[in-house]
């Protein structure tokens, strides 16, 4: 199959792979998101065509009856399904709603501005050069405008706004998968950053991942792994404290949901309702 499996180590973390320039978390969760579209979960047909070979031979090897059912056991899978659903609803509703202006924050791969494109709406994606150099190698054409930028710079905000970011209009921000890897500070930061980008109406998504596993092997195994390229587990947030978390940078949290939230509102008709579990969540705020 063309992957050794490592028993304690989180499924989408189970690939050694070769070192690479972008980030591996962004490479696991492309190739997650392919495997939950065979499933028919989610629907993003732009995944596969994201990864390189070693992770389309991961996503294959997921594929087969053995590894699939320990797929199957495995929290991320669950997680990462309702997540990316949240996030796509929270997109189509504000184009819904007449925003034009969607800004991906460390958009990794990423395929929302192809799948999710209408007619004079502009999708901004920033993320780290490198991994951006490397997405854009296997992208399609057209989709977002890229802004290479370190989201824990002071700077973030020019740079959006000399890639052509209206300040004047609404905004639709996602920080999807991000906050775990930056620390609390730098999360404070760049949240307040983004809401003086915006004016009124404008609309943040955020998720607070709690890590994938609650076993300290895992959790070693995963944090030497992903230590690596230097995308370690830092914050962690509960969900009691976010109203005021978000409060203090300038967001007023519209609707939070928890495990049991997600599981009702976006995987109770699929094969994977009941198996959602942790203390991961996801929230929108208005500012």
């Amino acid at each position: 199959m063309g992957c050794e499996l490592r028993p304690g180590l989180p499924l989408h973390l189970q690939f050694a792979g070769v070192a690479q320039r972008s980030s591996r978390s962004a490479l696991n969760v492309a190739a997650v998101r392919s495997h939950l579209t065979w499933l028919g979960v989610v629907d993003d047909p732009y995944a596969w065509r994201m990864l390189p070979p070693d992770r389309k031979r991961l996503a294959k090897a997921w594929r087969y009856p053995g590894v699939r059912q320990l797929a199957n056991r495995d929290r991320s899978f669950p997680y990462l399904a309702a997540r990316t659903l949240f996030f796509d609803k929270f997109i189509s509703d504000a184009l819904d709603d007449g925003f034009r202006q969607v800004v991906v924050v460390a958009a990794g791969y990423d395929s929302r501005a192809w799948r999710m494109a209408r007619p004079g709406v502009t999708f901004f994606e920033v993320d780290q050069p490198a991994t951006q150099e490397e997405k854009r190698t296997r992208a399609p054409e057209g989709g977002p405008v890229y802004v290479p930028a370190d989201v824990t710079e002071t700077g973030l905000k020019d740079n959006l706004l000399g890639a052509g970011l209206r300040p004047q209009e609404p905004t639709a921000f996602t920080a999807e998968g991000l906050a775990i890897y930056l620390k609390e500070d730098e999360v404070a930061a760049l949240f307040t950053q983004l809401s003086s980008l915006g004016p009124t109406r404008s609309r943040l998504a955020v998720s607070f991942e709690a890590g994938f596993s609650n076993r300290p092997i895992a959790r070693r195994l995963a944090t030497a792994y992903y230590g690596r390229s230097g995308e370690l587990w830092q914050f962690r947030l509960r969900s009691e404290d976010a109203p005021s978390f978000l409060s203090d940078t300038g967001w007023t949290i519209d609707k939070l949901l928890n495990a049991p939230g997600l599981e009702s509102e976006h995987l109770s008709e699929t094969s994977l309702a009941g198996k959602l579990r942790g203390q991961s969540f996801v929230a929108t705020a208005r500012h």
